[in-house]
């Protein structure tokens, strides 16, 4: 009888790639020689080492022996010197964490850039800072010293001003794509505008501050000629357009193609006026605005066409009507999020939806009347065409009434004595919401949708 200790390692080396957790990975080099010596390299591919002493990792001798291995490192705190003396051949990723130093901020600082210029092979950086912190030699260090850098990922970021700013902006210029969330390094940009970002085509930009945000931050946009996707978020403050839209009638992002804008203070001429001078989108996500005619009227004759993504689920302003003319005519949406569509709107345009490639759609359906069935008819029928949907969520935001009472709008019934066996079709479905639609129903449709939808693993009606 043959053993699994027999199978060339070829056919080894793809069971490991099918072990999903360090505690599965040691499991196995546990069972037996061979999987020892086939699996425990897996053990160094990815390690983290705290300042915590029940989760700390290696110690500096034992990792020094197996850097050849190590292709993802997290250091949490800061730890010895010894740590960042060490080479590593193979080095792709680093995640450094900290929160609270118990030396000096220096000191960190140089042993940081001493790690990325024993390690040119580094390509993703991705730093959590709760406390001040200065880098002005490490982010030199990224400059100078990786060979290719690829993504920067800041979260949590207190780093300071002046000459740490200026590394930070010359640093940016390396990398390809940069997600950054944190304090507004906009503020004073102390010389962005002097370096090439040509390289930079993905940028991700959350500030924290509760003050407005800084002009700086668009000033930058326009030196990145090949951005191709851009997501601009404020946590605290509503993100003014005007400079946008000045910026986009420049067309200083002619290879854009993803833009998502947070919360906007702009009016619906504003917004118009940045979609009217954009190249033709791909994705389009706006968070809350003031979304109007104008806008619609600029998204539908310019993007239309190339849309895979229209993504407006909390904002008000974007009509029924509006939601209806975009599933009826962007023929490429793979994924749908709108507030809300009337059923009686539906009727009223029954044009046949064209996005038969939709993947995703969120968007609650209401209706009139709560016994409305030929409005339910009529939407099942649009849905079914659907083939390739994967998620629908058409679950209800209840508005607030004078009384400050929760609002609930009559919606239609997913049952199959008001037709939802026409939706037999969907068997790619493996997501179905119905949230505060006050659904009635029966064990019946239950079974159905099991039996129909065999990829289904998420339902929710409550």
């Amino acid at each position: 009888m043959r053993r699994i200790t027999d199978l060339p390692i070829e056919i080894l080396t793809v069971i490991g790639d099918f072990l999903p957790t360090r505690t599965s990975i040691h499991a196995s080099v546990l069972t037996c020689k061979l999987f020892h010596e086939q699996f425990s390299p897996r053990l160094w591919k990815a390690l983290a080492v705290s300042t915590n002493v029940s989760t700390f990792g290696p110690d500096p001798s034992n990792l020094r022996n197996h850097a050849h291995l190590v292709q993802a490192f997290s250091y949490e705190g800061h730890l010895q010197a010894e740590y960042y003396h060490i080479s590593f051949p193979r080095l792709s990723s680093i995640h450094l964490w900290i929160n609270g130093l118990e030396s000096t901020p220096q000191e960190l600082d140089a042993d940081w850039s001493r790690l990325l210029m024993l390690n040119p092979t580094i390509r993703d950086i991705e730093i959590l800072a709760f406390t001040p912190i200065h880098l002005a030699s490490f982010w030199d260090a990224v400059f100078t010293s990786l060979r290719n850098p690829r993504r920067l990922k800041i979260g949590g970021s207190r780093m300071c001003t002046g000459e740490d700013t200026k590394a930070f902006w010359r640093a940016c210029s390396r990398f390809e794509e940069i997600d950054y969330k944190g304090s507004d390094q906009a503020v004073a940009p102390h010389g962005f505008a002097d370096y090439d970002y040509s390289r930079l085509k993905r940028l991700r930009y959350k500030s924290m501050d509760f003050a407005f945000p800084a002009p700086g931050l668009l000033n930058w946009l326009g030196k990145c000629r090949n951005i191709t996707k851009f997501r601009w978020q404020c946590s605290s403050r509503l993100i003014p357009l005007q400079q946008f839209a000045d910026l986009a009638q420049m067309s200083l992002c002619p290879s854009l193609e993803d833009l998502h804008i947070g919360k906007t203070s702009g009016t619906d001429g504003q917004l118009g006026i940045i979609i009217r001078h954009l190249p033709p989108l791909k994705h389009w996500t706006l968070k809350s605005g003031n979304f109007g005619p104008t806008s619609f009227a600029e998204l539908q004759d310019r993007h239309f066409g190339s849309l895979t993504t229209l993504s407006m689920p909390k904002v008000d302003t974007f009509t029924s009507h509006m939601a209806l003319k975009a599933l009826s005519y962007c023929s490429q949406l793979e994924v749908f999020e709108a507030r809300r569509i009337s059923l009686e709107d539906l009727r009223l345009s029954p044009r046949p939806w064209t996005c038969r490639r939709l993947r995703r759609l969120k968007v609650f359906f209401t209706m009139a009347a709560s016994k409305d069935i030929v409005s339910e008819t009529l939407l099942l029928e649009q849905l079914s065409r659907l083939e390739q949907l994967e998620e629908i969520d058409v679950s209800q935001m209840p508005r607030l009434g004078p009384d400050y009472k929760a609002v609930y709008e009559p919606a239609p019934q997913w049952r199959l004595d008001h037709g939802l066996a026409q939706l037999a079709p969907l068997s790619r479905l493996w997501s179905f919401k119905c949230e505060n639609t006050m659904q009635d129903m029966r064990v019946e449709d239950v079974k159905w949708l099991l039996a129909q939808w065999p990829l289904l693993r998420q339902f929710s009606q409550k």
